[in-house]
């Protein structure tokens, strides 16, 4: 009888720990929340007013604009700025980069795709009150793009990769990218560096200052391996924020056939 007594006692002991252990998570999952949000509300606005600073003028308030994305579409721009063929911006957002960058003259197709209404609607009604016909804003998956093979001369996608949540779903979109990318085509788009320490703590540490986003930092070599594995070669890589690619905060990237 004592035997079963001891297994009783540890078994009602055992019931008394798991309950203490229940009520702390229960209390410390909100309290843990509080914390975030707190910290959210009172960093969120500056770094709100810092993004406002470092836009340019004509940008402000729109959703993609901060002084390194400019700088980004700035960058891109100058190595689309000779192609005459259908260009691909995936992740177009506002569709910011194809801003100045066709005259009446061009014989450019310019398409922009994403996933959010808004800012599709945005880019729209930019375009058409310009009367710029030969824009096509489209919502798409960019893991499943509705084009056919070796049909786009320039396929972009910048400013959107530290969004998505695992690197799995970025190789599934460079992947589409070389699909519908021409022989003589090229991609373009950009890495931000985990390599380099202000980018892999701040994105670490994001929920400290914003608790409605997921940024995800990658190595150059983990993103372009999904392109050279196919036969691809990276013919142009442009550091940005430090000029050493390898610890560059920022990295552009153009790659296409050999």
């Amino acid at each position: 009888m004592a035997y079963y007594r001891e297994i009783l006692h540890f078994v009602q002991n055992d019931k008394s720990v798991l309950l203490l252990q229940y009520k702390w998570l229960k209390w410390k999952l909100p309290y843990n929340q509080v914390i975030k949000n707190m910290f959210s509300k009172i960093l969120r606005p500056l770094t709100d007013l810092v993004r406002h600073i470092l836009s340019k003028p004509d940008e402000r308030g729109d959703l993609t604009s901060d002084l390194f994305r400019f700088k980004i579409r700035a960058k891109a721009r100058q190595l689309i700025i000779n192609c005459n063929g259908s260009l691909l911006d995936i992740g177009c957002g506002d569709g910011l980069l194809y801003e100045n960058l066709v005259t009446k003259q061009s014989k450019r197709r310019c398409i922009g795709i994403d996933t959010e209404c808004e800012t599709l609607e945005i880019a729209k009604d930019s375009f058409e009150k310009n009367k710029q016909n030969i824009f096509s804003f489209l919502k798409a998956d960019a893991q499943h793009l509705p084009f056919l093979d070796k049909t786009i001369d320039v396929a972009i996608c910048i400013n959107t990769f530290y969004n998505f949540h695992n690197k799995g779903d970025v190789v599934e979109v460079l992947e589409e990218m070389e699909r519908v990318c021409k022989q003589d085509g090229f991609i373009i788009f950009d890495v931000r560096n985990k390599i380099n320490p202000f980018v892999y703590l701040r994105f670490k540490f994001v929920w400290i200052y914003d608790t409605h986003v997921t940024l995800k930092a990658y190595s150059l070599k983990e993103l372009t391996t999904a392109l050279t594995s196919k036969g691809l070669v990276i013919k142009e890589t442009i550091p940005m924020g430090f000029p050493i690619t390898m610890f560059a905060p920022i990295v552009l990237v153009k790659v296409g056939y050999q």
